[in-house]
């Protein structure tokens, strides 16, 4: 389990930066795809990404 925890958080600023940017485009792919206007899933992608871009990066 060590050598996954260093793996993913060694503190580089571009895992964060894919977490985000992978977020973003998993949310406008569901978006654009999908015709309901009110998508719960959306808002947990979307703060998920970002509690896992704050992990990431604060460490």
């Amino acid at each position: 389990m060590k050598a996954f925890h260093l793996l993913l958080f060694d503190g580089s600023l571009i895992f964060s930066e894919c977490i985000l940017i992978f977020g973003l485009i998993l949310l406008l792919m569901i978006d654009s795809t999908s015709d309901i206007k009110y998508i719960p899933w959306l808002y947990f992608i979307s703060s998920t990404s970002l509690v896992i871009y704050f992990v990431t990066f604060v460490q």
